[in-house]
């Protein structure tokens, strides 16, 4: 079983030491001048008479989204780093990083182009998108193995059927109207056709270790989904031997809607609601795999010598082969067949209110966000400190409050006549690791774009 420790540890660690997962930039929020803050409220549309996004750059954000960083899994001891597993690092200690249900997220949202033009009474956009959101998802339990093994005195049980990983990329077609109603109410929608890149899942039903000092029990049900592109081979029997990553196309089809608001209460007080990514995708010819094997007991080598018997054999080694034989039982899938499947967007909702001072050269503002969907719920509160000392520049500083990290961030915004510039990160603040790699929670956020006004 070190082999399996080892191949679980090598995944934790890789995971929490990944260095970039999509929400939009929430710095952005507050800035009237960015033609990009109609992705996070549809009723934000930009001032000018129209504009396009330079393409490719229009609007790059990558997020990473993980409730613990690589200060759980390596620790400092003199000069040198060592596992959380290390003998020098008490079983209090190490599991302390770690949270009840430990996930990493990594996603990216790229804007292709977006036109933005004046017509219809309102203002109208029309943009194209790549997104990309992929999660690991890992109990507590997983590394309580890991740490503690067997206990010497009594039956040790883990259950690790919490462990799942998902893999949800798309294009986004989007035509959005944002729409003055009067001097204070402004409403938005958008629309969007969603075509479908690839979809995968993989999920522990049931995966459970019962250790005593007689014997092993080993149990585990697994399940695997996969779009079109990645195809499982299987052979005369069912078991899936192969996967081969071919045949790439529109996997899936599906729509969503983005709704919002915004009031100007008077001259320095604004609050806004909205909803974005409501909506789905329907993955057709999606591949289903089960591991179908029930259980597996270990009680040990009995009276198996190791020296080789006359005839070149090794008793010890057929022991041990059958044992692996075994064990890679449990790993084995067979094909289900093919079916469609239909998959839920990660819904954001978010309520925000501002207010001026100064003739609204500075504004504070409060905006509180929550994400739906998702297999880890996500809410946050920001509070935003904003700047215009300029009609062509502003910028913000903030900080956040969430259930995963909290951090500062800032964001600087350039918006002469015909040109519109941004940079920044909602989550800057953190402790790293010479390698530049999260020391406590690995959340990151950073954003960036450009557009021409017209």
């Amino acid at each position: 079983m070190n082999i399996l420790k080892k191949a679980i540890f090598v995944a934790a660690i890789v995971a929490a030491a990944m260095p970039v997962s999509a929400q939009t930039l929430h710095s952005l929020y507050f800035l009237d001048g960015n033609n990009q803050r109609h992705t996070l409220n549809p009723a934000f549309a930009p001032d000018s008479s129209g504009f396009v996004t330079f393409p490719a750059l229009g609007g790059i954000n990558i997020h990473v989204n993980s409730n613990i960083g690589l200060e759980a899994v390596m620790r400092p001891r003199g000069n040198e780093m060592v596992t959380f597993m290390h003998e020098s690092i008490s079983s209090q200690d190490a599991l302390s990083k770690f949270k009840k249900n430990n996930m990493f997220e990594a996603n990216v949202d790229l804007n292709i182009l977006t036109v933005g033009f004046k017509g219809f009474k309102g203002v109208n956009t029309i943009g194209i998108s790549v997104r990309s959101m992929t999660g690991l998802y890992l109990p507590k339990t997983l590394f309580e193995f890991l740490k503690n093994g067997q206990s010497e005195s009594a039956t040790t049980e883990y259950d690790f059927s919490d462990v799942a990983a998902k893999s949800m990329n798309y294009v986004e077609f989007a035509l959005g109207h944002a729409h003055q109603i009067n001097k204070k109410l402004k409403i938005g929608a958008k629309l969007k056709v969603l075509v479908g890149a690839a979809y995968a899942e993989a999920h522990a039903d049931d995966v459970r270790i019962s250790m005593s000092d007689n014997s092993w029990m080993i149990k585990q049900k697994s399940s695997l989904i996969a779009s079109k592109g990645m195809n499982l081979l299987s052979d005369a029997t069912g078991e899936i031997t192969d996967v081969d990553f071919d045949n790439f196309g529109v996997a899936g089809i599906g729509g969503a809607v983005d709704l919002g608001a915004a009031y100007k209460i008077n001259e320095n007080a604004t609050v806004s609601l909205a909803v974005t990514d409501l909506g789905f995708i329907s993955w057709k010819d999606c591949s289903y795999a089960t591991n179908k094997y029930d259980t597996f007991k270990f009680e040990g080598f009995d009276n198996i010598a190791i020296e080789d018997e006359p005839d070149g054999s090794n008793k010890f080694d057929d022991a041990a082969d059958e044992v692996w034989q075994n064990l890679k039982g449990l790993v084995k899938y067979h094909d289900d067949g093919k079916k469609g499947k239909t998959t839920s967007l990660y819904s954001t909702i978010r309520a925000a209110g501002e207010y001026g001072i100064l003739r609204n050269r500075i504004s504070f503002g409060l905006l509180a966000s929550m994400r739906l969907g998702a297999p880890q719920t996500w809410t946050e509160v920001m509070a935003s400190a904003n700047f215009r000392p300029a009609r062509w520049f502003n910028a913000a500083i903030n900080g956040s409050w969430s259930n995963v990290h909290s951090s500062l961030g800032a964001v600087i915004n350039f918006h002469p006549k015909a040109f519109n510039f941004f940079i920044g990160g909602d989550y800057l603040l953190a402790k790293y690791s010479k390698q530049i790699i999260p020391v406590d929670a690995a959340k990151f956020n950073l954003g960036l774009g450009m557009s021409f006004s017209f």
